[in-house]
């Protein structure tokens, strides 16, 4: 199961980790690609949160494909690794969703339906990722 799901974190990771990397150098670019939304379905002010978040995003999520590496390698510090990098995406996943949900309640062109449906389906994914690797790893920290 670890070496498993240490795959999945290094691929599901790595590929959303690609995107920030994009989106950060060429936001229009990662536009074009459909990794951001659109100029034409979305604001201003949500294209300029997106990007800033992309930046910040560098920071903050390599932590779940790092902790897939050490479980690979089963390094004795993924379980701890793997704790953070699961509250970063959990906290990632709710976060941009209540932030997308606010800017179009108050009447922000978030992008068409069929990217609000992906970028909701990403944080729904990214959200059990994270309680899955939570709870393997808290799991194996009780019978160390």
């Amino acid at each position: 199961m670890q070496i498993i799901l240490g795959w999945i974190l290094i691929g599901f990771g790595g590929l959303l980790y690609l995107v920030q990397i994009i989106s950060s150098l060429n936001f229009s670019l990662a536009q074009r690609l459909g990794l951001q939304e659109k100029p034409e379905t979305s604001d201003r002010l949500l294209q300029r949160s997106e990007r800033y978040t992309a930046y910040w995003d560098l920071l903050t999520l390599v932590w779940l494909p790092f902790a897939g590496v050490l479980m690979v390698m089963d390094h004795r510090w993924w379980p701890v690794v793997s704790l953070i990098g699961g509250a970063v995406y959990f906290d990632t996943a709710g976060r941009e969703a209540v932030k997308n949900l606010s800017f179009q309640h108050e009447g922000l062109r978030v992008g068409s339906d069929k990217e609000r449906r992906l970028f909701f389906a990403s944080y729904l994914v990214m959200a059990v990722i994270a309680a899955v690797v939570i709870v393997f790893a808290l799991s194996t920290l009780m019978n160390l």
